[in-house]
């Protein structure tokens, strides 16, 4: 597992050597490195549900805020791409698959903040263009929900046409006035640290959780 500090803000992601976080003795293994007895997940389905970890009542979400310090938020993955905003009160954990992210997600979780321009986003190991091959429907959908296909977003080699879902991500983030981000690098499809959905760990899934210290 990693741990990341910002300021008062900790992420912790973890790797294929921590095993299946949807396994609980392995998450609690993990949570118990950090003195967190628990930490509260959404049921993730895809949406562009956020909703107060406060109130969380087993709905399905794809994101949570809290202002509680100390309260561990997080996100399960295996390609879909987690993201942590902050301005150091507000607290966002999201998951954002293609789906998610095109329908609005990431602007929902950055409006939950007064100043955009004091927000910091974290966007943590998922799949990236070097790996992430798409179909012609996948890019005509895209088009639908008005994303510009530039070459920002888009690649073509031999083998087809790859596109990065972080690069949206960031525009998306620019574009509410989000401009502290943070892209960690390393690619799920390629990266055998990493459960990957896209390789074939269809049941396993890696855990990235945040929290903001007193």
């Amino acid at each position: 597992m990693k741990h990341i500090s910002i300021g008062k803000l900790r992420i912790v992601y973890t790797e294929h050597s921590d095993g299946n976080m949807r396994d609980l003795d392995k998450r609690e293994k993990v949570l118990k490195t950090f003195r967190f007895d628990n930490v509260l997940i959404p049921i993730q389905k895809h949406t562009t549900n956020i909703l107060s970890a406060e109130e969380y009542n087993r709905e399905e979400a794809d994101g949570l805020y809290t202002n509680k310090k100390n309260m561990p938020l997080g996100v399960l993955t295996a390609d879909c791409m987690p993201i942590v905003l902050t301005d150091s009160k507000t607290l966002v954990v999201i998951h954002a698959g293609w789906k998610g992210l095109f329908e609005g997600i990431l602007e929902k979780g950055v409006d939950l903040f007064e100043r955009k321009d004091n927000v910091f986003c974290f966007i943590g190991p998922s799949a990236k263009d070097c790996c992430y091959y798409v179909q012609e429907d996948f890019l005509e959908n895209a088009k639908k929900y008005g994303i510009e296909l530039n070459k920002r977003y888009l690649k073509k080699d031999e083998k087809g046409f790859k596109f990065s879902l972080q690069e949206v991500a960031k525009g998306k983030l620019k574009d509410r006035g989000v401009n502290h981000i943070i892209d960690f690098s390393k690619c799920t499809i390629c990266n055998i640290n990493f459960y990957s959905y896209r390789r074939g760990n269809i049941n396993e899934r890696i855990l990235t959780f945040a929290w903001l210290e007193v």
